[in-house]
């Protein structure tokens, strides 16, 4: 779905729009569909000035209406978005963005947005209903045991999630984007001038690459954090060969049951590929082993 469709039913959206749709996202929390009676008492809103408001919003595109004994209304993606946008404008966070994405995944988009100031920033969108909802909720975590749940939740989830790992890998010196807000299911970071690790035509020093990405990955690990699905695909290399690892909405915590399964996967599919491009050889085992040797050593000298 493209976010231009959205930026345009935002400009048509006023307070009373906005209250609506906070009103029917605080319902999908109880409703599949959200009866008027309810959108009506959460937004405080006459029920006769919300059926009016409801007509415009469904050809806006920004709620779907199901009709029958009981009519009721969900939030669409777009409508989503607008009240993502919203939040964003009201923080000072956000005054534009681009109407094509910079970059585009299974489960995210990422477009440039522009700051108040005039800063440009990385705009990260969340969009968990492209896979199947079996997959989600089998690969997730963050979905837990929840017998109702919405994609719009889900992706929410995920980018809390992202914005958690950021927050805390960032402080720690770990070399990610650095996070900057999150709303719903975006998530605003730096943008960074970087080209993907899996485009770089050439890197003059790989050995030195490699052992930047695998210092950061045990970093991470010291914080507390595995990204969990590392690849060429998520990591940047900036002009001077400086490594940045983003996409981190599926990372589990050190002490997860996964964790040493997960990581060891994460050094195996960055040392695959340098291995294959670039004819480096290290054993995914020996980072492993080296990783918990020297772990051992700080935890006896503390």
């Amino acid at each position: 779905m493209s976010v231009r469709f959205s930026v345009e039913a935002f400009k048509k959206l006023d307070r009373f729009d906005f209250k609506i749709l906070n009103a029917i996202e605080r319902g999908m929390s109880a409703y599949m569909y959200v009866p008027v009676e309810v959108i009506s008492s959460l937004s405080r809103l006459d029920v006769d000035f919300v059926m009016r408001r409801l007509k415009k919003l469904n050809t806006l595109g920004v709620v779907n209406r199901r009709l029958g004994a009981h009519t009721g209304y969900i939030l669409t993606s777009r409508g989503y978005d607008c009240l993502a946008f919203n939040a964003l404008v009201k923080r000072g966070t956000l005054e534009s963005i681009s109407a094509t994405p910079i970059g585009m995944g299974k489960e995210a988009d990422v477009y440039v947005g522009i700051t108040p100031a005039g800063k440009k920033v990385a705009v990260k969108f969340h969009r968990a209903g492209r896979t199947s909802f079996r997959g989600i909720r089998v690969k997730r975590a963050y979905a837990g045991e929840r017998s109702h749940v919405s994609w719009l939740y889900l992706s929410r989830l995920a980018a809390k999630n992202e914005y958690q790992a950021l927050q805390m890998l960032s402080r720690e010196g770990v070399s990610v984007p650095k996070p900057i807000d999150w709303t719903r299911h975006i998530v605003v970071t730096e943008f960074i001038e970087a080209v993907e690790l899996s485009r770089v035509p050439k890197l003059n020093h790989p050995d030195t690459v490699l052992e930047k990405i695998i210092q950061n990955i045990k970093k991470a690990y010291r914080v507390g954090v595995v990204h969990g699905d590392l690849s060429e695909y998520n990591i940047l290399v900036r002009e001077n060969d400086e490594p940045v690892i983003f996409d981190w909405p599926q990372w589990v915590p050190s002490n997860h049951p996964s964790a040493l399964i997960l990581l060891r996967r994460d050094f195996r599919n960055i040392l695959k590929f340098f291995k294959r491009k670039y004819g480096l050889n290290i054993k995914v085992e020996a980072c492993l082993e080296k990783l918990v040797s020297e772990i051992a050593g700080e935890r006896e000298s503390t």
